[in-house]
Order: structure tokens, then C-alpha cells, then sequence
């Protein structure tokens, strides 16, 4: 069997046309996902106006965990567009992580916001330590800055875990979902390569699967999308007091119990 693919894949032309179907195949979820946006820009508009405060408050890093769910929000929302579920999971995971942290900052403040001060040195050490290991310092001045560098960071600093971060947030019943979007599409396992393949028979014979996803794919990786966002408009706006978005807030949340999920 031949398999013809546009020749520039989900950014062709052909894709380009094929988005208004995509979207109207699933008007409900996509309305949804509009209304949370303008909601979630809302908010960044009136954050990036009245707070300023020192970089590492608590409400400057909900600013800053806002900016950075925003435009992966705005990234799933494309490629979901675009009949990419598998991708539109990935981002999907990467707003848990965001979520985890907004859970975090509302429930352990000056916890978290230490645990995101070692984990920058922490991550400098091990660029430090991957250069020494790797020989990339060719002199003997060179290995001593190096050496110098690795030895001003304590080893015994920790990265940050999402499952700790999950733990330490009232959003702890998110970790499952983190959990499965890991095994569908985050990372390469023979999970995450079935979305590439219509098994049959048992394996008995199989085929290659590409384009884009069926509306049932799409409404699934959307509600990820949205179960992940939702959560951090919440927290984010508890930290800045924001208030004033709580009757919007529990409009978006009805409608989206209102909708159907079979998952």
C-alpha cells in the first residue's frame, strides 16, 4: 500500500482548509477553548498592568506561570486545530506541569518558590558537571574555572519533581492524567507509537496511521487541554486576588461538565 501525504504535512495548504471541519466536528469543545482563551488573556492584560512586585513574590511567579500557560495553551489549541491530537497531548502534559506549580504556589509558597531557586542551580551544576565530564575544558585554566564553577553549587540541591509538586498542591488527582498523557504521546514508548499504526487481528497485520485525528481524538485531547488550563486560571488568579473573575470562572467550569466525555 502507498500512503500520499501532503508534502509539507500538517503545514500545507491542504491541512489549512481542512481546519474549519476539524473545529465544526467538535463546535462545542472548541467554543470552550475560545471562551477560555479570551478569559486567560483577560487576565494576563490586567496581571502584566497592576503587578509589580519583586521578581521572586508569589505574585510575580503566578505572572510569570501565567505568560508561560498562556502560550502553550495558545500552541495546543493550534496544532488541535490542525487534526494534531498526539501533539496537541504533549502540550497538554506540559500545562499539567504548569498546573502542578500553580498548586504548589497556592498551598506552599515559600516552598515551592525555594524549590525554583535550587532547581535553577541545580541545573547549572549539571551543565557544569556534563562539560567537565564530556572534556569540553581543553586547559588546564579552563578545567579549574570549570572545576571552580561546579564546586560554588552544592550537589546536594534537588530538581524539581512533578509528582512532589503534585503532592505538595491541592491538584494531586491531576497526577493521573500526567501519568497517561506520558504513555500516550509525552515521550517515546511503545504506547506513544500505537497512535502511528491500525493494528488488527490481534497484530496479525497492521497498517500506518497518519493525518489528521478523528473528532473523538480531537474532543479527548482538548479535554486534557482544558482540564489542565482551567485549574491554572484558578490558582493564578487566588495568588493576584482577582476576584473579580470568579462569575466568569464558574460559567466556563458549567459548561464544561456540561459537555460530554467518555474517558
Amino acid at each position: 500500500m502507498n500512503w500520499e501525504v501532503p508534502p509539507a504535512g500538517f503545514l500545507g495548504s491542504e491541512v489549512d482548509s481542512a481546519c474549519e471541519a476539524i473545529m465544526e466536528a467538535n463546535a462545542d469543545w472548541f467554543s470552550l477553548a475560545k471562551s477560555t482563551n479570551l478569559l486567560t488573556m483577560k487576565i494576563v492584560q490586567e496581571a502584566l498592568d497592576k503587578v509589580q512586585a519583586s521578581s521572586w513574590s508569589a505574585e510575580a511567579v503566578a505572572v510569570r506561570l501565567l505568560l508561560r500557560a498562556a502560550g502553550v495553551y495558545q500552541g495546543a489549541l493550534l496544532m488541535t486545530q490542525r487534526g494534531m491530537h498526539v501533539e496537541g497531548r504533549i502540550m497538554a502534559r506540559s500545562l499539567l506541569e504548569v498546573s502542578f506549580s500553580v498548586g504548589a504556589l497556592t498551598s506552599a509558597q515559600s516552598k515551592y518558590i525555594q524549590m525554583l531557586k535550587d532547581d535553577h542551580l541545580k541545573s547549572r551544576r549539571n551543565r557544569f558537571q556534563t562539560l567537565q565530564n564530556q572534556g569540553h575544558a581543553k586547559t588546564p585554566a579552563e578545567r579549574k574555572v570549570l572545576q571552580e564553577a561546579i564546586e560554588s553549587l552544592s550537589k546536594s540541591l534537588d530538581l524539581i519533581s512533578p509528582k512532589i509538586l503534585a503532592a505538595m498542591s491541592p491538584l494531586e488527582f491531576q497526577y493521573y492524567a500526567y501519568q497517561c498523557l506520558s504513555d500516550e504521546s509525552s515521550h517515546v514508548s511503545a504506547s506513544s507509537l500505537e497512535h502511528h499504526v491500525n493494528a488488527y487481528e490481534e497484530r496479525a497485520y497492521w497498517e500506518y496511521k497518519i493525518g489528521a485525528g478523528p473528532p473523538s481524538e480531537i474532543a479527548k485531547t482538548l479535554f486534557y487541554v482544558l482540564y489542565a488550563m482551567h485549574p491554572i486560571l484558578i490558582g493564578v488568579t487566588e495568588v493576584l486576588k482577582f476576584e473579580q473573575y470568579n462569575d466568569e470562572f464558574n460559567k466556563i467550569l458549567t459548561d464544561f461538565d456540561a459537555l460530554p466525555k467518555s474517558y
